[in-house]
């Protein structure tokens, strides 16, 4: 389900528990006397979407320094040759000029970038009594897909047949997984008794596995995930299972609305703006990521 249409049901959800609540009593003020603010131990569920920064992305790029690279399929015994006759068989390179699988290059690598996702989690929170404060602890987790496009030569000039262009278009994508532990501190700003302004602040640990890295060429899809321990695959060369993982930090800000619900509940939407290093090989360096979400609180339970 697209992220949009999924926020969109759960802002729905949101806004008739909001009047479910409301109307269900016979006025305003008979609302506000039904809240109770939150003391003790509470459990949260988190829904949203997140978006991640591009520079981690391009980890999945193919070029020659990354740990999957797009020369390792292209130029190897084991997969180069087929590429290179499909190609021909749909006249996408010149054979005059590209006599080989060895002669295959790259144009021009792709500039990835993360599709938004989906992000869930479950977390647990203690507030402080009599302080608007609360300490808590989050568990997360999202599955992230990164995308582009390289272009190999074909060979061809721009004024040859038709169907031949100097470049070919090339599809590139990786999928991964990254589950979040988040440990910090909440404080409420009350603007009336059913609605308050919230600031959270906190450090953040997480763990990464990258599950695929593939291209499309010509049409079909070859995975460039490094299962040879570095080497080019040939008609004998033995794969081998390998994950790809890393554990990282880093630390977040969330400015999010609070509203008060009866029966020592709230739903917070807000804002998680992380700073984080994600370890991934060679690109393990810290960058932004912002996650959009929906937080069901759930008071003394």
């Amino acid at each position: 389900m697209p992220f949009t249409h999924f926020f969109t049901k759960l802002t729905a959800v949101m806004a008739f528990v909001g009047c479910l609540s409301f109307c269900g009593h016979l006025s305003a003020q008979d609302y506000i006397e039904s809240l109770t603010p939150l003391r003790g131990f509470s459990v949260t569920i988190d829904a949203g979407g997140t978006y991640a920064g591009k520079y981690h992305a391009n980890f999945y790029n193919g070029r020659p320094e990354n740990l999957n690279t797009i020369d390792r399929i292209i130029h190897s015994e084991a997969y180069g040759e087929a590429i290179w006759n499909n190609l021909v068989d749909q006249q996408l390179i010149s054979p005059s000029a590209i006599q080989t699988y060895r002669q295959l290059q790259v144009a021009e690598y792709a500039d990835m970038s993360y599709s938004i996702t989906y992000q869930i989690g479950i977390g647990f929170r203690y507030d402080l009594e009599g302080s608007n404060t609360a300490i808590f602890a989050r568990f997360n987790y999202s599955k992230l897909t990164a995308k582009g496009a390289f272009n190999l030569y074909s060979g061809a000039s721009s004024s040859t047949l038709t169907n031949m262009n100097q470049y070919i278009t090339c599809g590139i994508w990786g999928n991964e997984s990254r589950t979040y532990i988040d440990l910090g501190l909440s404080k409420s700003f009350p603007i009336n008794p059913a609605l308050h302004f919230v600031a959270d602040i906190g450090l953040n640990v997480n763990h990464v596995r990258v599950l695929s890295n593939d291209v499309e060429i010509g049409g079909i899809t070859y995975s460039i995930l490094d299962v040879w321990g570095g080497n080019y695959p040939t008609m004998s060369t033995q794969s081998y299972e390998y994950y790809q993982t890393g554990i990282g930090f880093g630390a977040f800000a969330a400015p999010c609305l609070r509203l008060m619900l009866p029966k020592s509940m709230a739903v917070d939407l807000g804002l998680n703006c992380y700073y984080n290093k994600i370890n991934l090989p060679n690109y393990d360096q810290f960058a932004p990521q912002f996650t959009l979400f929906m937080r069901f609180i759930l008071n003394n339970l």
